[in-house]
């Protein structure tokens, strides 16, 4: 796993920590500490987020079906007529219940108020609700191997191109033909059928494209970036007249096999992902224990699934 998730120091609050000079001026609120911003929701999309499943399902099941058979001539003969058929099936994808929680004493309570002028139980409440983010962070990006969770950055039966050189030894042509070629794989392999529309590179290499650099036959003596370049310049665009989104995903760098960069190439319409969450961050009532409460929040979510897995690829060695 390339990146780790810091979940925040874990000593408590003590009485000095508490103290303040009357000659102090105390700015209001805090200056947390910073952490990499969330990202499964932008990746995944909303539109594959499958909310309305029942909190109680412990597998989320979709039918595949494919169809076979194909009209012919009959020339006179009624006993000569093809027949068509179908060919049902399912998937399983799994779906776990999850928690987080706090203690909070009374003693803590009060001093923070006093100490801080916020209600800790409050916030508490938003740190439980940030660290379901990091859990479905994790685990949607990296899967998780003993709960049957497959991950986005390896998903097992989406295919792998091999980019044909390393992209440090290589020029802005070159880094824009490898992914031009890589969308184009998608498009051919799958009859056309999907035309990817969005690319995820590693930030050091989203950087290199946006570099000035003399490219393209119709732009001698003009400094423009790759990244221009690609956006105007490719299988998409040329199809559809629109451009093609290029992005940068920080769990990419190293994800490929033997620690190489990767880069992901998907058509992202809604039909290709599907995520279940049947249950979002729901916060309990309390539960008195003495003189405090503990906090519990419940959650429940299934594994990142491909139903189409020629929509998307991976480009590894860049």
């Amino acid at each position: 796993m390339p990146y780790d998730f810091t979940k925040g120091g874990a000593s408590n609050i003590t009485a000095t920590e508490l103290i303040v000079s009357v000659f102090d001026q105390v700015e209001a609120g805090f200056y947390d500490a910073l952490y990499p911003e969330i990202l499964w929701r932008d990746i995944i999309g909303e539109g594959s987020v499958k909310t309305d499943i029942n909190p109680g399902a412990m597998n989320y099941v979709y039918r595949s079906r494919d169809i076979k058979g194909q009209g012919q001539f009959v020339q006179g003969d009624p006993n000569n007529i093809p027949r068509v058929g179908q060919v049902v099936g399912q998937v399983t994808v799994p779906i776990l219940d999850a928690a987080v929680g706090a203690t909070l004493t009374n003693a803590e309570a009060r001093r923070y108020q006093y100490g801080y002028q916020s209600a800790l139980a409050q916030d508490y409440g938003e740190i439980m609700k940030r660290a379901v983010d990091y859990h479905v962070e994790r685990v949607f990006f990296f899967g998780d191997v003993s709960a049957g969770f497959a991950a986005f950055l390896d998903y097992p039966s989406v295919d792998k191109i091999t980019a044909a050189a390393l992209w440090s030894a290589g020029t802005p042509e070159d880094w824009v033909e490898s992914i031009n070629d890589a969308i184009t794989t998608v498009w051919v392999n799958s009859k056309t059928i999907h035309l990817p529309d969005t690319v995820y590179l590693p930030p050091a290499k989203f950087a290199m494209l946006t570099k000035a650099h003399v490219i393209g036959a119709g732009s001698v003596g003009v400094a423009v970036s790759a990244l221009k370049y690609l956006i105007e310049n490719n299988i998409y665009t040329a199809q559809t007249g629109k451009p093609l989104n290029v992005k940068s995903l920080r769990y990419l760098t190293g994800a490929g096999p033997g620690g190489v960069d990767r880069a992901i190439i998907l058509e992202s319409n809604p039909r290709n992902f599907v995520l279940p969450f049947p249950m979002p961050y729901t916060l309990a009532q309390p539960v008195p224990i003495p003189l405090g409460v503990d906090m519990f929040a419940e959650y429940i979510f299934g594994s990142f699934n491909v139903k189409y897995t020629m929509a998307m690829a991976y480009l590894d060695g860049i």
